[in-house]
């Protein structure tokens, strides 16, 4: 389930709980959305969506559990049955299992059905570590109110560490080895994942990794054979700061018509910073970057994208939070504000404000005031542009009984 499938609501609604050891939720939205763009004599018909799961605990960690969902659209519908569990068994391990029906009409009243099947297993001990997963998500699998990026695969991955405990100023480290494969229904090999990785925890919250993958992806039909390697640190010895990053570099595949395989690095620097008992802010640079090694090296893209969440609590009761992010292939500027108000654990006020900026050259090309000339001979002209701005209200209240 996805709700953000649900994007022009007229109306909606959604309730959670819980009796005992049962927690159930249900939500049901009428979407406006559904319509736009279809020359259709009903497009102002939205989309009728209900979503219904309940779940029962059993005992420490261990549930079964169930979910509907249903999506209604003019002639057409998205169903889906599902059923899950999960057992934990002793103190280090545990199952769990996902089972998925959907039937699907689209518009021309074609119907369609698919399934998909999740197992898998987990040891974490002291020493060992071990994962093993099955998944099968057939050709056909769709639902409207989700969100499945890739259909038509049969993955099978383990994953084996261990862990040596010395227990000084190196607390714990070890090795990890996973290894992947993914068929089609054709029983066609789509991709093979081969990862080593060291894994080191030393004293005041230090954590460092290192990791190197060898890997096939197919793509287009095309088999592509890719190395790559990547370094992880965190250092989280203070409440008030933390820091981190990452650097990867290696093979990666142009996902384009004529795909090729370029060699492309990234990174990243992650940071809380809390100078103050009521102030927090998490700040996130991500940089990627891909070039063409048979064509001098080309540069396919470089983009940086920089993102801050802060947050301020006025009150134990008043509180405002702000997301701010830049992208630089895009050349876009977002700011949200979000001020909440809460009255107990499940009352809460809460007022928003979205905006989205657009760097003005890229709408307007250079004249950016319509009047003939080039605005890039005067730096004084504003560069960002705002494409679309909204209000929001809400407010959750939590029956007692």
């Amino acid at each position: 389930v996805h709700t953000r499938t649900i994007v022009d609501p007229d109306w909606g609604a959604k309730i959670t709980g819980k009796i005992g050891r049962t927690s159930v939720g249900f939500l049901a939205a009428n979407d406006a959305a559904a319509g736009a763009g279809l020359d259709l004599p009903d497009v102002g018909q939205g989309a009728n969506v209900l979503i219904g799961r309940a779940r029962y605990d059993l005992y420490s960690e261990s549930h079964i559990g169930a979910m509907v969902t249903n999506r209604d659209f003019l002639g057409s519908h998205s169903r889906m049955a599902l059923a899950d569990g999960a057992f934990r068994l002793g103190q280090t391990q545990s199952v769990a299992f996902t089972a998925v029906q959907t039937a699907h009409r689209d518009l021309d009243g074609l119907d369609s059905t698919g399934s998909m099947i999740d197992v898998n297993y987990r040891l974490n001990g002291r020493n060992w570590n071990i994962f093993n997963g099955a998944y099968l998500l057939s050709p056909d699998f769709r639902t409207d109110v989700g969100f499945v990026q890739r259909t038509d695969q049969r993955r099978n991955v383990t994953t084996i560490g261990y862990r040596f405990w010395p227990e000084s100023w190196i607390i714990n480290w070890g090795p990890s080895v996973t290894y992947g494969r993914n068929w089609n229904f054709d029983d066609v090999l789509e991709d093979e994942e081969f990862r080593a990785s060291l894994n080191t925890s030393f004293a005041n919250n230090v954590s460092v990794s290192v990791s190197v993958n060898r890997d096939m992806e197919r793509y287009r039909g095309v088999n592509f054979d890719k190395s790559s390697y990547r370094a992880f640190g965190r250092i989280s010895s203070s409440r008030r700061f933390s820091i981190g990053g990452f650097y990867q570099y290696g093979d990666e595949v142009r996902y384009q018509e004529n795909p090729f395989l370029g060699r492309g690095s990234g990174g990243g620097l992650f940071a809380t910073i809390a100078p103050a008992p009521r102030f927090q802010s998490q700040v996130n640079v991500n940089s990627s970057r891909l070039v063409d090694p048979h064509n001098d090296d080309a540069l396919v893209f470089d983009v940086m994208i920089v993102r801050a969440l802060s947050t301020y609590q006025f009150t134990d009761r008043l509180a405002l939070r702000n997301i701010a992010e830049f992208n630089t292939l895009q050349r876009t500027t977002g700011l949200n504000l979000l001020v909440s108000y809460r009255v107990n654990a499940g009352t809460v006020f809460y007022v928003g404000y979205d905006d989205r900026y657009r760097q003005a050259d890229r709408i307007l090309g250079d004249d950016l005031d319509g009047d003939g000339i080039d605005d890039y001979l005067f730096p004084s002209v504003t560069t960002l542009q705002r494409t679309n701005r909204a209000f929001f209200t809400k407010f959750q209240y939590l029956f007692r009984y």
